[in-house]
């Protein structure tokens, strides 16, 4: 729990620190009709030695926007400016799905927290919710042999603010599992599933995360069990099970424990 609270310090640090940053002039030109800067960074994101950016934007007017508005969830444009050998910069990638929005947090406000870059990391971080708390952290780095940046970590968390150390829930998923995930093509509802499986093995458990080198859980089921999947990875399953009483029960379950019935898989939303 320590580790979420130095966390969310952190993160509330970075985005007051963001938002007294002075705009470059050369960033001007790449803002989009009716958006303003939210934020950005200006490091070497693709290890050349030319300093690049990442240039988040924000609708005009978006604070002023209510739930009973269709627009209230307007996008906010992510994107990365690469640095020419003759000094120019050039759009390299653009995502609207990566940066929350304004009322994505809920009662705790705007979720954006900030950006850092670190060891070839590029690292947005979010926070929300209201009596349940959640946060996020979303990892991409550059690959040099596939020339494109991917998804590399992202960290999971929620707690009860009333009731933190008994609630807290933490869950790390990395490239090994998700696979490759672009930079452009991220969206929160990445390897999105919707399968049936049955349990083969005697007894599988609940994971809390989708690593191989993790603990289980003290839940479990057992041959025979249906589960419905949320989510599929390399070596587990994202899913939820519901017994004869209609209580449910989430996590990651060893995909090798399972066998598929009716694959279903959600197509993503455009």
């Amino acid at each position: 729990m320590k580790k979420i609270f130095a966390l969310l310090l952190l993160l509330n640090g970075n985005f007051l620190f963001c938002q007294e940053k002075e705009i470059p002039a050369e960033l001007k030109s790449f803002v989009l009709q009716g958006y303003e800067v939210l934020d950005f960074i200006n490091e070497d994101l693709n290890a050349d030695k030319l300093p690049d950016y990442i240039l988040i934007l924000r609708s005009k007017g978006e604070d002023t926007l209510t739930f009973d508005n269709p627009d209230w969830d307007v996008p906010r444009p992510l994107l990365l400016l690469i640095r020419q050998n003759k000094g120019q910069l050039k759009l390299a990638a653009e995502n609207t799905k990566i940066i929350y929005c304004r009322h994505c947090g809920g009662a705790m406000g705007d979720p954006y927290q900030g950006i850092t870059f670190k060891n070839g990391d590029v690292l947005f971080d979010f926070y929300g919710g209201s009596s349940w708390r959640w946060a996020e952290a979303i990892t991409f780095r550059y690959d040099k042999i596939k020339k494109n940046w991917f998804l590399q970590n992202h960290f999971i968390s929620s707690f009860q603010a009333g009731d933190p150390e008994n609630t807290t829930t933490e869950t790390t998923i990395n490239r090994t599992e998700t696979g490759e995930i672009s930079l452009q093509n991220y969206a929160p509802y990445y390897n999105q599933d919707s399968s049936n499986w049955k349990v083969k093995a005697t007894k599988t458990y609940f994971y809390e995360s989708p690593d191989l080198k993790s603990k289980p859980k003290k839940a479990y089921l057992i041959k025979g069990d249906i589960v419905r999947s949320s989510k599929k990875f390399t070596n587990f399953i994202d899913c939820f099970f519901t017994n004869s009483k209609g209580q449910i029960t989430t996590g990651y379950i060893l995909k090798k424990d399972l066998l598929l019935i009716t694959e279903n898989k959600t197509k993503p939303i455009q």
